[in-house]
């Protein structure tokens, strides 16, 4: 049950531990009760609470003194600004400089003999072009063959039942099972299958057309009432855009993840349920239950759930297993056992005392004719055979919009979420200071610091537990320490950790394209070529972080699927993040590299036969398709959240998206042991925003063109350390704090991007 949040100035108490106590695992109670006591936090009580300490405002360095600086100036003719930058900063990322890829633009360097600046950014994009290589050919060799299995299983199961009963309502579920599974058939294979009766076939392309417009619509859906349903889902977006089975699959795998079979009502103004609509599905999803036990279709279920539990995690859902647990409790067995409704009422009382009953997200479009009513909009509790996954970010973002959040009188209420709040939430306290203005114009800090809190006190198993989840945790590592003084100098500016958002937010964005099917949305060699000097960017912990992700993943694929091919690439992953991780220790630490791993350093890229266009090394190793995956460009884009209205109830389909643009080049100055101030130069990612309107879904082949367009654009607070296109310097830097006093610090902008929320 939402709770009235009714926020005031008054003083204000975090609740004690003892009021809020944190069990280490994603606990829906420890949420509600840090909420309960934390109505009268603000937005700066949450500064005050974590502190991140002011950081520099200039580099302690003098990048033009450093070694290589003149043949780095001459070689990439770097613009009186883009040195400007670097003097002040001790680095300096330019738009004007576009390599095609990693491969192309470490090429570049290696070259031009020059020293090279070994980013975290290219860890995590050989990590997400692996992952989504991975992905794809488990999807085709393994997912499609078993789900294709095990819908003809449960349909040839039809006509048995069909024939075992006159009941009506068992025949009503029977002919609505051969409706749930004929659509998502005729989806994933693109033939005309035909339905197991013939009665069915007008319903069934009702379905494949509402489907094919790809727009929000009413239907009623397995029930005499309407209900809104979000058929602009359905555009196969990521890599599922590029290959026809995979779309295919996309959206047989989208009407699975997203047709709910309510078990309880949910709570909207319009196209409520009635008790008879609510009945009917249950006693659909009692009769999916039933026949899924045929061993050859809870085989592949078991298979396909596997692998899906392994990448994203559990659903946001009742499953199978739940929904058989139930009917045990309640001594059912079969669909027969529900033609009596006060059968069906005992089983949804017995639900409603299930930790599992209540969906965590909002995905649907539901909605409140009053927007002061905590109670108007309440996602039903439902069945999905593969319901999308729970994520901790989009439960992030759909709980700091409304109806999460909601609103004073007087204030607006909140509709879109800010990618800031979900640094925040993942642990990066600087993030916290561009929230401020919209944090003070919405008052949601409560719900904010709740899902901190949340996220917080996870403990190992959970980051551990998934591929998504061990993802973001390697992104968690990125976050501003609160004592830099022992960090290179360039690392204790504001700029760099204004950057390092960026790295964050672009590599969250590849995340959540990789996973965007099944991750639930919220709505709201040569003689003359080599590298005279390489700086792995210090980041030991995020190195280990990704070992770790990588081993446990090689581990998974050699039990579950059998491909060495694939888990000897991960082990490698592995093995390299290892020795990545002692060198960025060494450097924090301030010690000289051993001749072994100066030697392998020299060994992450080269050009074989005479520096031709074939590459190999370390880094091209990194990634699943090998050096030529190396030198692919790579734009992606994943819509995030969806808003179906405005603040005022328009109907306006807001659908926020997170993307990368071209990669950047970044020059660095660092001390090196025993050498002193060395100059580097490396590839680096750029993150955008996008809004579109009208429920517009923007695939890779849109975002090719539409990341250089209105209304995409990049964040203000990379202006502080980016030259544009020309080299310039770009208008309206924003900083963190750095208690500089000499040069005036602009206010920190809200990053706002620009009635239910659902987040994608």
């Amino acid at each position: 049950m939402r709770q009235l949040l009714l926020i005031v100035s008054l003083c204000v108490v975090f609740p004690a531990s003892s009021d809020a106590q944190h069990s280490g695992v994603f606990d829906l109670e420890s949420y509600n009760a840090f909420l309960a006591g934390s109505e009268n936090i603000t937005g700066a009580n949450l500064l005050q609470e974590h502190p991140i300490g002011a950081f520099k405002s200039r580099t302690d360095l003098d990048a033009s003194s450093g070694l290589f600086s003149d043949s780095i100036s001459l070689k990439y003719e770097l613009t009186g600004s883009e040195q400007q930058l670097l003097l002040r900063n001790g680095f300096v990322v330019t738009e004007r400089l576009q390599p095609n890829s990693f491969g192309d633009g470490f090429t570049d360097i290696y070259k031009k003999d020059l020293p090279v600046f070994v980013s975290t950014d290219a860890i995590l994009h050989a990590l997400h072009m692996s992952y989504d290589l991975f992905l794809q050919e488990i999807e085709n060799q393994l997912i499609i063959p078993e789900l294709s299995s095990l819908m003809s299983s449960v349909r040839s199961q039809l006509t048995v039942v069909h024939n075992g009963t006159s009941d009506e309502r068992v025949l009503q579920a029977v002919a609505d099972l051969d409706v749930l599974l004929t659509v998502p058939m005729r989806l994933l294979t693109g033939e005309d299958t035909a339905p197991v009766f013939a009665g069915n076939e007008a319903t069934i392309d009702q379905l494949l057309n509402l489907i094919d417009a790809e727009s929000p619509g009413q239907y009623a859906l397995f029930a005499e009432e309407c209900r809104n349903i979000d058929f602009s889902q359905f555009t196969p977006r990521g890599h599922y855009a590029e290959d026809v089975s995979l779309r295919r699959y996309f959206k047989a795998m989208i009407w699975f993840g997203r047709t709910e079979l309510y078990l309880s009502q949910p709570g909207t103004v319009e196209c409520q349920a009635s008790e008879a609509d609510v009945d009917r599905q249950v006693r659909l999803a009692v009769l999916m239950t039933q026949l899924l036990r045929d061993p050859v279709a809870l085989r592949s279920y078991r298979r396909i759930e596997g692998q899906l539990a392994f990448f994203v995690g559990e659903p946001d859902n009742v499953t199978y297993d739940q929904l058989e647990s139930l009917l045990t409790a309640v001594s059912a067995s079969s669909v027969t056992d529900f033609v009596d409704d006060a059968n069906v009422d005992v089983l949804q009382d017995t639900l409603a005392t299930r930790p599992f009953a209540g969906q965590k997200i909002l995905s649907q479009i539901l909605f409140s004719n009053d927007i002061r009513d905590p109670d108007a909009i309440e996602p039903a509790s439902a069945f999905m055979l593969f319901g999308q996954r729970f994520v901790v970010d989009s439960f992030v973002s759909g709980h700091v919009v409304y109806d999460e959040v909601i609103p004073e009188p007087s204030i607006d209420p909140r509709m879109l979420p800010s990618t800031q709040d979900i640094l925040y939430a993942l642990g990066n306290d600087a993030s916290l200071q561009f929230l401020q203005d919209e944090l003070d114009e919405y008052r949601y800090a409560p719900n904010l610091e709740a899902a901190r809190f949340l996220i917080d006190g996870l403990g190992e198993d959970h980051w551990e537990s998934t591929f998504y989840n061990g993802w973001l945790d390697a992104i968690r590592t990125l976050n501003p320490p609160q004592d830099r003084t022992d960090l290179p100098s360039f690392m204790q500016t504001a700029a760099w950790w204004q950057e390092k958002m960026n790295t964050q937010l672009a590599s969250w964005a590849q995340l959540r394209h990789d996973n965007l099917l099944y991750a639930k949305q919220s709505y709201s060699g040569g003689i003359t070529c080599m590298f005279p000097y390489s700086y792995v960017e210090p980041f030991p912990d995020f190195f280990r972080s990704v070992s770790a992700l990588t081993r446990r993943t090689a581990a998974f694929v050699r039990d579950s699927a059998g491909e060495e091919r694939i888990a000897m690439h991960f082990d490698n992953f592995a093995s390299t993040s290892d020795t990545l991780a002692v060198i960025a220790q060494k450097e924090l630490d301030k010690r000289s590299l051993s001749e072994e791993e100066a030697s392998f350093l020299r060994r992450m890229l080269r050009e074989v036969d005479s520096c031709g266009p074939v590459i190999d090394g370390w880094y091209p190793d990194l990634f699943l398709g090998g050096p030529d995956q190396a030198k692919e460009s790579d734009l992606i884009v994943a819509d995030i959240h969806t808003a179906p209205t405005d603040k005022y109830g328009n109907n306006v389909g807001w659908v926020l998206h997170a993307g990368t643009g071209p990669l950047n080049m970044a020059v660095v100055s660092a001390e090196v042991e025993g050498v002193g101030t060395v100059n580097f130069v490396g590839p680096v990612l750029s993150y955008y925003e996008h809004l579109s309107t009208g429920y517009k879904r923007l695939t890779d082949q849109d975002w090719a063109t539409a990341y250089s367009v209105a209304p995409s654009h990049r964040p203000a607070f990379v202006n502080i350390y980016l030259a544009d296109a020309s080299g310039a310097i770009r208008p309206g830097q924003v900083s963190l704090a750095t208690g500089d006093t000499e040069e005036p610090v602009n206010d920190p902008p809200s990053t706002k991007i620009a009635i239910s929320n659902y987040p994608n």
